[in-house]
């Protein structure tokens, strides 16, 4: 956290820092104008200080979760892509307990299709499922609405834009820690921070929106994302090196907190409103969701790790040269092909 401001900056750098001391974070410092200089020499001269949290690392947005299902899918997890959920016609049955998830194939109507298949090949019309756990994004409410036999959703989703400015990183410009101006109590603010492929990302801007799809760059926001670029770090020339720009839409909801609840009566799980800071908190989500919710559900206590097998992805110099190579937006890890969704992903490997 860096303040700009010539307001007392002491005393808003020690409430930012007794926040992470509160939290068990022993490590988080106060730094001073000449320490911030020396930790980072091409941060504007205009920083009165700045609070270090030397655990904050940068990871590859796309590859993490990635890891993640690789690892899931060498454990025996079953993905269907392109099964587009039909709500209205899925139900759930009180007697058996289950529930049966229809796939839309066209305008109207679901598969007329009895078949159950297994494998990852061809998508089956409509699956079968002892519990549901609804975790998709930005239509969670509309997908826990529009579903017969589901209990009504308690929020409402809000879409929030986020848009990133993406430069190359130079001599002039190179650092190493993400830089986050103090927060207010409305927002964590803009931040700026290098990725793992010498790329200065500068976002995202925090504005809300009535479309769940709209993901167009705006000009405006571009400048001042660029002129806040330059505030932060003299050396970088907005036009030479932009690199690219990319707009993300943020699943936020008329509450603070992640949704996550739990219909036992139903068998159906909601983890909902969970923004960016969720892929930090994956695997706790995760964890509470499987050890907390699900048993109340089902009996979990031949779920163990007793068996796992733990699945290393390759070297990231050959996953990217495999980018390349194909030059379909693809790779293939562990015999599947994957798309790279993440924009700062696929310009840090083009």
């Amino acid at each position: 956290n860096v303040d700009g401001s010539k307001k007392s900056p002491q005393n808003k750098l020690e409430k930012v820092a007794r926040e992470s001391w509160d939290a068990g974070d022993t490590h988080a410092a106060i730094l001073s104008t000449q320490e911030v200089k020396r930790l980072e020499p091409n941060l504007s001269p205009e920083c009165q200080g700045a609070v270090h949290i030397k655990g904050e690392i940068v990871l590859d947005p796309w590859l993490f979760p990635m890891a993640l299902l690789v690892q899931a899918r060498e454990n025996g997890l079953t993905v269907y892509t392109h099964f587009q959920y039909l709500a209205p016609e899925s139900h759930f049955n009180e007697k058996e307990k289950v529930w049966t998830m229809y796939r839309k194939t066209s305008d109207v109507g679901a598969v007329p299709t009895t078949e159950m298949n297994t494998s990852d090949s061809p998508v089956p019309g409509r699956i079968r499922a002892r519990v549901v756990i609804n975790a998709t994004g930005i239509n969670c409410d509309l997908t826990q609405s529009d579903t017969a036999n589901c209990p009504p959703a308690t929020w409402k989703s809000r879409p929030r834009r986020g848009q990133y400015r993406i430069f190359n990183m130079t001599d002039k410009t190179r650092f190493e820690c993400p830089i986050q101006p103090v927060p207010s109590h409305f927002s964590k603010g803009i931040f700026v921070f290098s990725s793992l492929y010498n790329q200065i990302a500068v976002g995202p801007t925090a504005l809300d929106q009535e479309s769940r799809t709209d993901r167009e760059p705006d000009e405006a926001v571009a400048a001042q994302l660029s002129n806040l670029g330059t505030k932060i770090l003299p050396g970088l020339d907005p036009q030479a090196d932009v690199g690219g720009e990319y707009v993300g839409i943020r699943p936020g909801t008329d509450r603070r907190d992640f949704q996550i609840h739990a219909y036992p009566e139903r068998r159906w799980i909601s983890a909902a409103g969970i923004r960016s800071t969720g892929l930090t908190a994956s695997l706790g989500i995760g964890r509470y969701v499987i050890k907390s919710l699900l048993p109340t559900m089902l009996d979990t206590s031949d779920c163990g790790n007793e068996g796992i097998i733990l699945a290393q992805l390759p070297s990231l110099e050959r996953i990217i040269a495999d980018f390349k190579a194909r030059d379909d937006g693809y790779v293939t890890l562990y015999g599947h092909d994957y798309r790279v969704t993440h924009p700062l992903t696929a310009l840090g490997w083009t």
